[in-house]
């Protein structure tokens, strides 16, 4: 009945290794310490194996080839546990460190297969009795030596990282309780035919595995993890259920000032606003988040900090372009409101001294002639010219108020509703201080009409410029109408000039031209008068609504 029971533990404990084995690496992530730690489950295995046969064997050979078999697990369960534990806490042994380990191990095992010719692992092993050997003592030691040796790696991590009690005790219980029942075994204190510690050493496995998953302390990412934080701009912080600062990461102690170790408590009413400003002018924004278990009780947090100082001064300088931009639009508003009221305002005021430079000297041979004859009866002052040029003057100052009106409040709308046509005839039959003469080439359309207010503004400005500074007598206009282009042809004999300076008329003609896309060429020589040449496309013009 006994024998029954024991073979059922060792099946239970098969059982339970090869299902833990089976899940660490089909489930688990593939690292060095979920393979460390299935490499453990299979040494068990192979452990507990032969000695569910021990009961069955009558050979001595049979008997010693069953405990070849199971020493292949016992020698290396030791070194393999303390892998185990240096990868649990993320630090590595190194290979020579390794090449040592299993090596002594290996030695061991080997000292186990030549003890028929040196005795120094039995001292006697025979089917009714087994006695121990110097070597068998020390492959003993040096596994209990590799396993305490691990439980103390890992109570030093559990102790830095300030890790809960029960967790903690469950681990330390996974290994100590396979070497109390070895012990118990190999000083025949319980008197038993099979060895209880590879069952008991499962069950420590299964004790491994809660604390490790029910706590979710086996952080078997650890080492890609630790890089990732600590190589990231954003500060990392993390705490257990009692508080206290488990992680942070470089970023996250350089803002906080704060260490692993520390209460949290310190900075709960920082972080519980959603941003923080630092005394150096930083700007973080604060996420947390809370772990729950199934019951609703806290076991963790993270607070996760984002340096946001360059969004906002990316803002602030976006705001300062943006105010650039509006007041460079209200300049450049203000500066063709001007061109617009020099132009109109100058051509309509030059129009008007050249009326009255007229109506002057038309008054003065008036005089001469009533000195030469007497005045008629009843004369009437309607038919008098200075009266004439008195009404056109007055009509022309009432046109530039209008033009002025339109130069500021309808500017958007494109000009006059006039073709080219029109404006250049109308200009020129406002002018008569001057000779004009206009020519046509080709046929004015509704292709053109975009066109008339710069052609107006731009001939509008030639004729001012002609009375006012070349002293003109004598204007020539040529207008042509191409199927790709429109281009004004403007001759005057005035005095000319060597030097050609752009002020504000010609500098606005041209800036007219160039909004339309089109080109203006302006040509002089000294008492040679000025000729100014404009040519604006006509496929271009739908395209320059906003060109004022």
């Amino acid at each position: 009945m006994a024998n029954l029971l024991l073979h059922i533990i060792y099946l239970c404990t098969i059982g339970m290794s090869l299902y833990t084995a089976c899940w660490l690496l089909l489930k688990g992530d593939r690292n060095g310490t979920t393979v460390s730690l299935a490499a453990c489950q299979i040494l068990i295995i192979i452990w507990c194996i032969p000695q569910m046969f021990l009961w069955t064997v009558t050979q001595v050979e049979i008997k010693y080839l069953t405990y070849g078999i199971s020493y292949v697990g016992i020698s290396f369960i030791g070194p393999a546990w303390l892998e185990f534990s240096f990868r649990y806490c993320a630090k590595q042994i190194g290979w020579p460190g390794r090449v040592l380990l299993f090596g002594i191990s290996a030695l061991n095992y080997a000292m186990f297969l030549c003890n028929d010719s040196l005795h120094l692992f039995y001292r006697e092993f025979t089917m009714e009795q087994v006695v121990y050997g110097p070597v068998f003592y020390f492959h003993m030691l040096y596994t209990y030596l590799c396993v305490i040796s691990g439980i103390a790696v890992v109570m030093s991590e559990f102790v830095r990282k300030r890790v809960t009690a029960l967790p903690l005790v469950l681990i330390s219980l996974s290994a100590a309780i396979p070497l109390a029942f070895n012990l118990l075994y190999l000083s025949r204190a319980v008197e038993s035919s099979f060895d209880l510690t590879p069952p008991v050493f499962s069950l420590s496995s299964l004790l491994m595995l809660l604390a490790v998953f029910r706590y979710d302390f086996l952080d078997i990412n650890a080492m890609a993890f630790g890089q990732i934080f600590a190589s990231i701009s954003e500060g990392v912080i993390i705490y257990n259920r009692r508080g206290r600062i488990t992680y942070c990461n470089q970023a996250a102690a350089r803002w906080m000032r704060i260490a692993e170790g520390d209460f949290f408590e310190t900075l709960k009413q920082q972080v519980a606003q959603p941003e923080l400003s630092l005394e150096d002018g930083t700007r973080l924004r604060v996420r947390q988040y809370i772990n729950q278990d199934r019951n609703g009780h806290r076991t963790a947090g993270t607070v996760i900090l984002t340096d946001v100082t360059e969004y906002y001064e990316l803002l602030r300088k976006n705001g300062e372009l943006e105010q650039f931009r509006m007041n460079l639009a209200v300049e450049q508003e203000r500066n063709r409101i001007a061109q617009e009221v020099h132009d109109t305002t100058g051509h309509t005021l030059t129009m008007i001294q050249s009326l009255l430079r007229l109506m002057r000297a038309e008054t003065e041979a008036a005089r001469e002639k009533m000195d030469e004859r007497p005045l008629p009866e009843n004369p009437q002052p309607s038919e008098s010219p200075m009266y004439q040029y008195l009404a056109q003057a007055q009509d022309l100052a009432a046109g530039g108020i209008r033009e002025l009106r339109c130069a500021i409040n309808e500017m958007r709308r494109g000009g006059s509703a006039m073709t080219v046509t029109q404006g250049i005839r109308q200009l020129a039959a406002g002018v008569h201080e001057m000779e004009m003469e206009v020519e046509i080439q080709g046929e004015d359309s509704e292709d053109y009409t975009s066109l008339a207010p710069v052609v107006y503004a731009c001939f509008r400005e030639a004729i001012t410029n002609a009375l006012k500074y070349a002293g003109a007598s004598r204007m020539d206009v040529i207008v042509k109408f191409d199927p790709a282009r429109l281009s004004l042809y403007i001759f005057d004999n005035g005095q000319g000039c060597a030097d050609i300076q752009e002020n504000n008329g010609l500098r606005g003609i041209r800036e007219r031209a160039l909004a339309f896309g089109g080109t203006v060429r302006v040509m002089s020589a000294e008492g040679e008068g000025f000729q100014i040449v404009l040519e604006l496309p006509v496929h271009d013009s739908c395209n320059s609504s906003d060109a004022p």
